[in-house]
């Protein structure tokens, strides 16, 4: 009888103390008479005892550590849940300000903690302001200004869009936009970017989320601002298109308090549509992003900006570089901290243990 047939009977009886002999025949598939000759042999090694038609392990059993630290006999019973690594989005979006100079610098900033992509907004103006809208006058860092010529200032065009692609390539991360009309997204398309996204603002505007659907690129559909039944309308058109797509939860308040955020609407997400799923946050702090992972976000995006009090309507629920570390920095730990499920003692604790347990002989 092989070491390991040895660990599969040893272990049986260890995680099922209470068994009857017959019992755990019944758990290994052996017939009693093949489960007693296997035992006699291991109580011939010294490593098992029967007491009342029960088997006992020997407490000096040498296996017992084995038990616990051969992944191969025991990862048939536990289950280890192997998570992709997670996509972080850096979103820009218009906390630049229209500057070239200060995009370059996020997205810099992006690559330099690891995030995976920056995403940017793209607007026609002239159809994404109602004409209410246009005229009414606010002030800015460029004087007291009407909001159409505000949306000018901060608006990037498609030569400091390639100009921005360019280095994104040349720093090694991905660029992408989230288009917020038909026009826009025909003008996007010169760049070949490999994502599309879709606000929450956009997720009932049916024609561009069929037109977005039709390209067949990977898609992110934030849900904030949504009703589940806007939701089930994005996901068919995307699901008839034949193009994949990743809902993401969110909720649209700039910044959003903590106690409405919801997260295990995650969750839901994942249990009804079966589809990828990722969190965006809009909250000051990092911690939320965090939990939203371990409820099952694969894809988190966080807006970023070089400085939280700059002026601008998302830069207070952004994060600024130490947030955009802590969250990257925890993120690409997790997989090193989270093992494999099976219980080691290390031969380092038992050193420790020398010293604390004074009741145990040397």
């Amino acid at each position: 009888m092989d070491n390991t047939e040895n660990i599969k009977i040893l272990k049986r009886i260890y995680n099922n103390p209470r068994y009857t002999q017959r019992e755990i025949a019944l758990e290994l598939g052996y017939s009693l008479g093949k489960l007693n000759y296997c035992c006699k042999e291991l109580k011939k090694k010294g490593l098992l005892k029967v007491k009342n038609s029960r088997y006992i392990i020997n407490p000096k059993n040498k296996l017992l550590d084995e038990l616990t630290t051969q992944d191969e006999a025991l990862n048939e019973e536990v289950k280890i849940v192997e998570r992709k690594r997670t996509f972080l989005i850096a979103e820009i979006g218009i906390n630049h300000n229209g500057s070239v100079l200060e995009a370059k610098k996020l997205i810099k900033l992006a690559r330099k903690h690891d995030f995976d992509a920056v995403k940017f907004q793209k607007r026609n103006l002239n159809v994404c302001i109602s004409e209410a809208q246009k005229n009414i006058l606010r002030q800015t860092p460029w004087g007291y200004i009407t909001y159409l010529e505000y949306k000018k200032k901060i608006e990037l065009n498609l030569s400091q869009y390639k100009e921005l692609n360019d280095y994104s390539k040349k720093i090694g991360i991905e660029m992408f936009t989230s288009c917020w009309d038909i026009n826009s997204l025909k003008q996007m398309k010169k760049f070949n970017f490999n994502y599309n996204k879709i606000a929450s603002a956009m997720v009932t505007n049916i024609d561009l989320l069929k037109a977005v659907a039709k390209e067949r690129k990977k898609t992110f559909i934030s849900t904030g601002m949504c009703s589940m039944s806007d939701i089930e309308k994005a996901v068919k058109i995307f699901k008839s298109s034949k193009c994949k797509f990743v809902l993401m939860h969110s909720v649209s308040l700039y910044p959003c308090k903590e106690n409405l955020l919801n997260l295990n609407f995650i969750k839901t997400l994942k249990k009804k549509f079966n589809c990828e799923v990722g969190y965006s946050g809009h909250e000051s702090s990092v911690s939320p992003t965090i939990s939203a992972f371990f409820l099952g976000a694969d894809y988190l995006e966080r807006h970023i900006t070089l400085d939280r009090a700059k002026w601008g309507t998302d830069q207070a629920a952004s994060l600024a570089e130490p947030g955009m570390a802590n969250l990257s920095d925890t993120i690409r730990s997790i997989p090193i901290t989270l093992g494999n499920g099976i219980k080691k003692y290390l031969d380092e604790e038992k050193k420790v243990s020398k010293k604390m347990r004074y009741w145990e002989k040397t």
